[in-house]
Protein backbone atom coordinates (compact mmCIF):
# COMPACT_ATOMS: atom_id res chain seq x y z
CA UNK A 1 0.00 0.00 0.00
CA UNK A 2 1.09 3.65 -0.98
CA UNK A 3 0.30 6.74 0.81
CA UNK A 4 1.66 9.63 0.44
CA UNK A 5 4.32 8.28 -1.72
CA UNK A 6 5.55 6.19 1.44
CA UNK A 7 5.18 2.75 1.12
CA UNK A 8 3.94 0.87 4.34
CA UNK A 9 2.88 -2.77 4.70
CA UNK A 10 -0.40 -3.11 4.98
CA UNK A 11 -0.04 -5.96 7.68
CA UNK A 12 1.39 -2.92 9.89
CA UNK A 13 -2.12 -1.35 9.52
CA UNK A 14 -3.16 -4.47 10.45
CA UNK A 15 -1.07 -4.78 14.11
CA UNK A 16 -1.64 -0.78 14.64
CA UNK A 17 -5.23 -1.49 14.35
CA UNK A 18 -5.60 -4.90 16.26
CA UNK A 19 -3.58 -3.15 19.09
CA UNK A 20 -5.22 0.22 19.33
CA UNK A 21 -8.26 -1.95 19.93
CA UNK A 22 -7.30 -3.71 23.12
CA UNK A 23 -6.18 -0.12 24.93
CA UNK A 24 -7.92 2.50 26.46
CA UNK A 25 -4.79 4.44 26.52
CA UNK A 26 -2.95 5.61 23.43
CA UNK A 27 -0.09 3.44 22.20
CA UNK A 28 2.27 4.64 19.58
CA UNK A 29 5.54 3.84 17.61
CA UNK A 30 7.56 4.49 14.39
CA UNK A 31 7.74 3.14 10.89
CA UNK A 32 10.88 2.44 9.98
CA UNK A 33 11.36 0.86 6.24
CA UNK A 34 10.62 -3.03 7.19
CA UNK A 35 10.39 -2.44 10.76
CA UNK A 36 7.38 -1.81 13.05
CA UNK A 37 8.50 -0.57 16.09
CA UNK A 38 5.53 -0.40 19.38
CA UNK A 39 6.65 1.56 21.83
CA UNK A 40 5.86 2.14 25.15
CA UNK A 41 3.79 5.12 25.62
CA UNK A 42 5.77 7.45 28.54
CA UNK A 43 3.13 10.45 28.57
CA UNK A 44 1.76 11.21 32.05
CA UNK A 45 -1.57 11.32 30.71
CA UNK A 46 -1.72 8.16 28.40
CA UNK A 47 -5.08 8.74 27.79
CA UNK A 48 -5.11 11.71 25.80
CA UNK A 49 -1.38 12.01 24.68
CA UNK A 50 1.48 10.37 23.57
CA UNK A 51 5.56 10.48 24.35
CA UNK A 52 7.76 8.54 22.44
CA UNK A 53 11.08 7.42 24.62
CA UNK A 54 14.15 9.68 22.96
CA UNK A 55 16.00 6.62 23.61
CA UNK A 56 13.74 4.17 21.61
CA UNK A 57 13.54 6.90 19.12
CA UNK A 58 17.36 6.81 18.91
CA UNK A 59 17.38 3.20 18.44
CA UNK A 60 14.63 3.17 15.75
CA UNK A 61 16.39 6.21 13.46
CA UNK A 62 19.84 4.28 13.54
CA UNK A 63 18.33 1.17 12.18
CA UNK A 64 16.71 3.31 8.93
CA UNK A 65 14.88 6.68 8.52
CA UNK A 66 11.66 6.80 10.44
CA UNK A 67 9.00 6.99 7.95
CA UNK A 68 5.83 7.28 10.49
CA UNK A 69 5.23 8.17 13.88
CA UNK A 70 1.80 6.48 14.71
CA UNK A 71 -0.36 6.63 17.64
CA UNK A 72 -4.35 5.86 18.53
CA UNK A 73 -6.75 8.06 19.13
CA UNK A 74 -9.11 5.62 21.77
CA UNK A 75 -11.98 7.50 22.36
CA UNK A 76 -11.98 10.04 19.55
CA UNK A 77 -11.69 10.75 15.99
CA UNK A 78 -8.81 9.73 13.97
CA UNK A 79 -8.06 13.56 12.96
CA UNK A 80 -4.85 15.09 14.29
CA UNK A 81 -4.85 17.57 16.79
CA UNK A 82 -3.19 20.50 16.84
CA UNK A 83 -0.43 19.31 18.74
CA UNK A 84 -0.06 16.33 16.28
CA UNK A 85 0.42 18.58 13.56
CA UNK A 86 3.02 20.41 15.53
CA UNK A 87 4.84 17.72 16.15
CA UNK A 88 4.73 16.99 12.85
CA UNK A 89 6.24 19.89 11.37
CA UNK A 90 8.58 20.05 13.54
CA UNK A 91 10.02 16.19 13.14
CA UNK A 92 9.08 16.29 9.60
CA UNK A 93 7.84 12.86 10.00
CA UNK A 94 4.05 11.78 8.55
CA UNK A 95 2.14 11.02 11.43
CA UNK A 96 -0.33 8.02 11.31
CA UNK A 97 -3.28 7.87 13.42
CA UNK A 98 -5.93 5.17 14.15
CA UNK A 99 -9.35 5.97 15.69
CA UNK A 100 -10.99 2.62 17.51
CA UNK A 101 -14.04 4.86 17.68
CA UNK A 102 -14.26 5.66 14.37
CA UNK A 103 -12.35 2.44 12.64
CA UNK A 104 -10.04 4.48 10.20
CA UNK A 105 -6.74 5.75 9.82
CA UNK A 106 -5.53 9.73 9.18
CA UNK A 107 -2.19 10.12 7.96
CA UNK A 108 -0.76 13.72 8.64
CA UNK A 109 1.91 14.54 5.65
CA UNK A 110 3.93 17.76 6.89
CA UNK A 111 5.43 17.99 3.58
CA UNK A 112 2.20 19.28 2.20
CA UNK A 113 0.02 19.77 5.31
CA UNK A 114 -2.49 17.34 4.11
CA UNK A 115 -4.40 14.53 5.65
CA UNK A 116 -5.63 11.39 3.98
CA UNK A 117 -8.41 9.46 6.00
CA UNK A 118 -9.01 5.96 5.19
CA UNK A 119 -10.15 2.29 6.07
CA UNK A 120 -8.66 -1.10 5.84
Amino acid sequence: MRLIDIPIKSVFLSYIKRISSFYQEEICGLVAGEVLFFVKNISPDPFSTFYIDPVKHLEASKSKNIDFCFHSHPGISCKPSSADIELANNALISFLIFSPLEDRFAIYDPKNEETIYFSI
